[in-house]
């Protein structure tokens, strides 16, 4: 499932994801994923009113209108989306429909030097150490100065972010690393920056269909081109 949520053109840009100073960080606007329980309903209406699960390809069955893709659209656009497509379909012109989120199935991937490495549920302001913790902590051999976020960025391009967690859980630096998003990868190397790079190494070069080169922007740590 993470190959397919990451998978985009052969040639990717890896950008950095933003981070913001403690106490200041905002909270991402929400992006409907596989797994979330929908609820739409109609005021002017209500036969059409109907509830469903987001399916593992990021559709959304809705009656009269087919399924929709949903994944990746926040509650407002993917609002838009149901009543285009009832007024494509010619079952309602003018649709004004109600769209919630009435489960979410949001998760994050935690992997490495955890204890119980695999998937977290993500919960509203998690954190990269709020999922390491709920992966089960750290193992005795996990080098946090280094950890890696990889995300999925709007166009399909892998965006990443090396995350200096050992200082920050030592209250060390002013910088806190950024809220996560759903389906979010957490990485905690064994080894610190050599043991990252080559994860990020096989999980996007070699696991991935990118081009021959791929330039990686680590935020504070500046621009590394990999070459293969």
């Amino acid at each position: 499932m993470l190959l397919l949520l990451l998978c985009g053109p052969l040639a990717l840009l890896a950008q950095a994801i933003p981070g913001a100073p403690a106490g200041q960080r905002a909270m991402p606007e929400y992006r409907i994923g596989p797994g979330d329980e929908l609820s739409v309903t109609f005021p002017f209406n209500p036969e059409l009113n109907h509830d469903g699960p987001v399916g593992p390809d990021g559709r959304f069955a809705l009656p009269f209108a087919g399924n929709l893709l949903l994944a990746g659209e926040t509650v407002p656009e993917s609002t838009r989306e149901v009543a285009a497509a009832l007024r494509d379909a010619h079952i309602v012109a003018d649709a004004h429909p109600s769209l919630t989120v009435r489960k979410y199935g949001a998760v994050v991937y935690v992997g490495g030097e955890v204890k119980l490495p695999g998937i977290v549920t993500l919960t509203t302001g998690m954190d990269p150490l709020q999922a390491v913790l709920a992966a089960g902590g750290l193992l005795d051999t996990a080098k946090t100065r280094r950890i890696v976020i990889v995300r999925r960025g709007s166009a399909g391009q892998a965006q990443l972010q090396y995350v200096d967690l050992r200082s920050y859980m030592r209250g060390k630096t002013t910088y806190a690393p950024g809220l996560l998003e759903a389906r979010d990868v957490v990485f905690v190397p064994k080894t610190s920056i050599a043991e990252a790079d080559r994860w990020v190494e096989q999980y996007l070069n070699k696991l991935l269909p990118f081009g021959k080169s791929l330039n990686y922007n680590f935020g504070n740590y500046g621009t590394t081109a990999v070459a293969r």
